[in-house]
């Protein structure tokens, strides 16, 4: 099998499905395989699936020890001797063409990317909560570092076992840690792969928006932990008190969900700063 597309599930039932049917009739079926691992899901996640073993070429992998994405994807990988790897979230789907414009990239570079259509699965309203599209264009710097993919990423065999995989440690931000120590252990910068579309799918209720952003903020904790010897840099006192005063009074003031959301998540950013701050010790507010 020449490449394999690892899929982390874990109590997505709702959203399995339109991944599941985005890649039928994908080019090339029989010369990639599509890896769902069982990632301690507790819904009907696998019989929605099951459904989907005549219409693709499914393998099935266990990985309940402990609902952590980047363990699922590591345990994906290592069931697998594909020489690429291409990985997916349950919750989003991908674009006519996908695997085999990455599959295609793949063959020249070691670690590469798609663009990001962040619209067509997602309302209006929540959109709008995360600001402009991202990755439409490129790969962008984060943090004032260096540049980062999301999960929406292809890799080469070699170069995923050489850096050990999808850092275990995080379980919001691990995607950004690997293309950073791509970076800086391997010197392998992301390659951007503009006809490969992935569809990515935000939280849909205030509360989920809320808890996402804090998710995101504690991990980029220990991204700085992690890599501010590297040269990520801190945040100042005066970005601090800006962020919390003006979520706060954005969300109270606000007198809609739509208007609520983008406060929402920045509310759980700067609430994940804080507990991350504490629980790893590290000053990142």
């Amino acid at each position: 099998m020449k490449t394999s597309l690892v899929v982390p599930v874990h109590n997505a039932e709702k959203s399995l499905g339109d991944l599941l049917t985005s890649l039928i009739g994908q080019e090339e079926m029989d010369r990639w395989e599509v890896v769902i691992v069982d990632n301690n899901s507790t819904d009907g996640s696998m019989v929605v699936a099951q459904t989907f073993r005549d219409r693709l070429p499914l393998r099935f992998v266990s990985a309940r020890e402990r609902a952590n994405p980047s363990y699922a994807r590591n345990a994906g990988a290592a069931s697998s001797s594909a020489d690429n790897l291409l990985f997916v979230d349950a919750d989003d789907a991908v674009g006519p063409g996908y695997v085999k414009a990455m599959d295609g990239a793949l063959s020249e570079h070691p670690l590469v990317t798609s663009s990001v259509d962040s619209g067509s699965l997602n309302p209006a309203w929540v959109r709008g909560a995360h600001g402009p599209p991202w990755q439409t264009e490129g790969v962008a710097a984060f943090f004032g570092f260096l540049p980062a993919a999301g999960v929406n990423i292809g890799i080469k065999r070699t170069l995923f076992e050489s850096l050990g995989g999808f850092p275990e440690a995080f379980s919001g931000s691990e995607d950004m840690a690997f293309s950073w120590n791509a970076q800086l252990v391997a010197g392998v910068a992301p390659y951007f792969v503009r006809e490969a579309v992935y569809r990515y799918r935000y939280r849909t209720t205030i509360r989920e928006l809320f808890l996402q952003g804090a998710h995101w903020g504690r991990d980029s904790v220990l991204l700085y932990r992690t890599f501010r010897t590297k040269g990520m840099p801190g945040r100042p006192i005066s970005a601090v008190t800006g962020d919390w005063g003006s979520a706060i009074a954005g969300f109270v003031s606000a007198d809609d969900q739509s208007a609520r959301a983008p406060f929402a998540v920045r509310l759980g950013l700067c609430a994940g700063r804080l507990r991350g701050s504490l629980q790893y010790r590290t000053f990142y507010l």
